[in-house]
């Protein structure tokens, strides 16, 4: 999967109703080209993704489609989002790590993300978001540059602030850790 192709399918997936909109609207949405938003819904259309009655569009094999978009984002676009690596100030700001203030331009991903949606998972590795830069995290005051940390920090490609349940998901899939799989199954009824 192509990086556009993947931000299109995450814009379909996140509202049953985004893929009904024109290609103008859609494209507008994701930042892509007319030109890609076309091709992908064709290529989705297809595939049996898409199902087109002349004047709408609908979205079918939802969960087929979101593990392929899973596997898509782990292997093309969760890569090129990378920026750096942090570490935790010390073993016990690590323990209250739940604590810590992240800035608006910020948001936990992965392990403490899906440990904050229900309380199951008790995060090993951590993934943080950022609209902005990594140097945002050195603001909390908790922690810092580290090129082997436990923290794992990305660039956002989504416009909300807060994590979408499908990052989450495909964050959890991508460890290949049975605790985290365990936790993604939990997600996967409300995506």
């Amino acid at each position: 999967m192509q990086k556009t192709e993947i931000q299109i399918i995450f814009y379909l997936l996140q509202n049953k109703g985004n893929v009904g909109k024109t290609i103008r609207e859609i494209a507008n949405a994701t930042g892509v080209s007319l030109g890609s938003v076309h091709s992908t819904l064709a290529d989705l259309t297809n595939r049996g993704y898409v199902v087109e009655d002349g004047k709408s569009r609908l979205l079918r094999k939802r969960q087929s489609l979101i593990d392929r978009w899973t596997q898509g984002y782990n292997d093309t676009l969760k890569p090129k989002l990378f920026i750096s690596r942090f570490t935790f100030l010390s073993p016990a700001v690590r323990a209250q790590w739940q604590s810590i203030q992240l800035p608006k331009t910020l948001s936990w991903g992965g392990e403490p993300a899906a440990a904050l949606t229900d309380g199951y998972l008790r995060p090993e590795r951590w993934d943080i978001y950022t609209a902005d830069n990594a140097n945002a995290l050195i603001a909390t005051g908790r922690m810092i540059p580290a090129p082997q940390g436990e923290i794992y920090v990305y660039k956002r490609f989504w416009q909300t602030d807060d994590t979408p349940l499908l990052v989450m998901y495909a964050d959890l899939m991508a460890t290949e850790d049975d605790r985290c799989r365990e936790a993604a199954e939990r997600l996967k009824h409300t995506l």
